[in-house]
């Protein structure tokens, strides 16, 4: 049992009599500002009340704070939408895929396997504090009082609250209201710009190391990741380990040195003047934090299936994860006889390696017909072939390209350079050139804790030299989880549903619309735009349940 959940087992044994103490005897518990709240427990406090008044004595600012806030949510609430329907979209290609696991949908540090201990209490503590302080100074600011403030504990912290008086909310003003709803979103947003600005500042005093074994490692092909039952796993090169040599099984001579082939979606090894095919075995050499050291086990090098998406073109024509492809043939011109498909003239195009199979997709159109040519090894080293033939179709994923419908990395091995990890950390919108790539570029650098990135994981810190030693390490890290759970507690709490902000929000923009369009009887506009408020906010929230669900299970 790991640490993590013998910690999570001694704060359910603390909390569950806490609770059942607050649920039989809530007079006494609330002289301690202990009240029940379904299954968990509100803490009420005064803490920040005297800050609010203070702070929303400055109401010129505060309006003009209020209608960025709207905007920001605005922003927030388009992103939030195109993320939903993105991933609805690609719920058919999940089924049956397997998810990655329950306790990935719960923010609880150490728990949650994406957020570290130290790093999610301090980034989760300050994320609910700031956004609580927002609604708190927002409605001080628009004449509503703050009843009383504090946390929600259920086992962990669970999210701060601050509750204005409800009945100074419900007489303010229809912008009044709005203001203090966005408020939350939008210094959630300002703190994750600044915090990230800060990291990248923290980032950019950071230079890749100087080796002995090599001249220079910027953009030597890295190892983050290693898929289990794969060539690149039974090689036993460990993840974080810079690739420098390789050579054929057999040969005698010296190791050839490597470079990386990079692009948006892979890097790989490269060797110039040598051909790599997957028809063939090698060993590697390779540098780790302990020095220079070679594989004894001889592995295919190639462009190798990891996954295969549900009906799509792979998986119609039967192909399978853990072989790999090491070449495409393109139909350029019918033969002599355009009846006879045999006699059809097809264009070889030689897969060396994942970089190789991403720019030969990337030349593809939706219709094109492709002759797919994959081989799978033994452990006895015999390699066997196989030609199939598939018509590419398209995706939202791979844009105007051909879509095939697999994940490929080199061999098992997901690979990047000390530079390009450098970049991407600081830049979300790394390689991005088309306005969707900016959005996928976010998107898939908010991401980045699923695989292991925070920014740089501890694993391959040994490829840098930081100017302040383990202080940028801990300041680099501590300010990306503050950005990171800031920004996607204000994107979340713009989904227009509720409890979160934006499904108020959402009910304040359609009233109005609803008096923009001529509908003058405030309490009917008001129950219009509840109806239609609980209705969207029930499709949404079907919606990113089944999106979730889908995702975790």
């Amino acid at each position: 049992m790991d640490v993590a959940a013998v910690v999570m087992i001694i704060l359910c044994i603390i909390y569950v009599p806490i609770w059942i103490w607050v649920w039989r005897k809530p007079e006494s518990a609330a002289k301690y500002h202990l009240v029940k709240y379904g299954p968990t427990v509100m803490i009420k406090t005064a803490l920040g009340i005297k800050a609010m008044d203070k702070l929303g004595r400055y109401r010129r600012f505060w309006r003009f704070f209020g209608f960025m806030s709207r905007l920001i949510s605005v922003i927030l609430f388009f992103l939030m939408m195109y993320m939903l329907v993105m991933a609805l979209i690609a719920l058919p290609s999940r089924l049956g895929g397997g998810g990655i696991g329950i306790k990935y949908a719960l923010a609880i540090p150490g728990f949650n396997p994406m957020l570290p201990l130290t790093y999610g209490i301090i980034a989760l503590f300050v994320a609910m504090v700031v956004h609580e302080m927002g609604h708190g100074i927002q409605s001080r600011a628009n004449d509503c009082e703050v009843d009383s403030t504090g946390l929600l504990y259920g086992v962990v912290p669970l999210g701060a609250f601050c509750e204005p008086n409800e009945e100074d909310l419900a007489k303010a003003s229809r912008g009044a209201q709005m203001d203090v709803y966005s408020a939350g979103i939008s210094v959630n947003t300002i703190l994750a710009i600044i915090s990230f600005a800060l990291m990248v500042l923290v980032i950019g005093s950071v230079a890749v190391a100087d080796f002995d074994e090599v001249s220079d490692a910027s953009d030597l092909p890295g190892v983050y990741y290693i898929d289990e039952d794969s060539p690149a796993y039974k090689s036993k090169i460990p993840a974080s380990a810079l690739i420098i040599g390789i050579k054929e099984e057999g040969d005698t001579g010296e190791f050839h040195p490597v470079q990386s082939k990079s692009e948006a979606r892979a890097t790989s090894i490269y060797a110039e003047g040598m051909e790599i095919t997957p028809l063939k075995r090698y060993l590697i050499q390779y540098m780790t934090e302990d020095g220079e050291k070679t594989t004894t086990v001889p592995i295919q090098i190639g462009a190798f299936i990891r996954t295969v998406a549900n009906n799509s073109p792979a998986d119609d024509i039967g192909l399978k994860t853990s072989t790999f492809i090491y070449c495409f043939s393109v139909k350029i011109s019918d033969g002599a006889d355009p009846d006879d498909p045999s006699d059809d003239v097809y264009e070889d195009h030689p897969i060396s390696n994942a970089y190789d199979f991403f720019k030969f997709m990337e030349s593809t159109e939706p219709g094109d017909k492709v002759k797919v040519l994959t081989a799978t090894v033994s452990y006895e080293g015999e390699i066997a072939t196989q030609e199939r033939q598939v018509t590419l179709s398209s995706s939202s994923n791979s844009g105007s390209s051909g879509y095939l419908g697999v994940s490929v990395n080199d061999s098992g091995f997901t690979m990047t350079t000390p530079t390009i990890m450098i970049d991407s950390a600081k830049n979300p919108f790394y390689n991005a050139e088309e306005p969707y790539d900016y959005i996928q570029g976010f998107f898939k650098y908010l991401s980045g804790p699923i695989n292991g990135l925070d920014p740089i994981p501890n694993a391959i810190r040994w490829w840098y030299d930081a100017p302040a030693g383990e202080l940028s390490w801990i300041s680099m890290k501590t300010l990306y989880w503050i950005f990171w759970l800031d920004i996607l507690l204000a994107i979340s709490n713009a989904l227009p549903a509720y409890p979160f902000d934006g499904g108020f929000l959402f009910e304040g923009g359609i009233n109005w619309l609803l008096e923009r369009f001529g509908i003058k009887d405030d309490e009917r506009r008001k129950k219009l735009s509840e109806s239609a408020s609980s209705a969207v906010s029930t499709v949404v929230l079907i919606m990113f349940c089944l999106v979730l669900l889908t995702f975790i299970i």
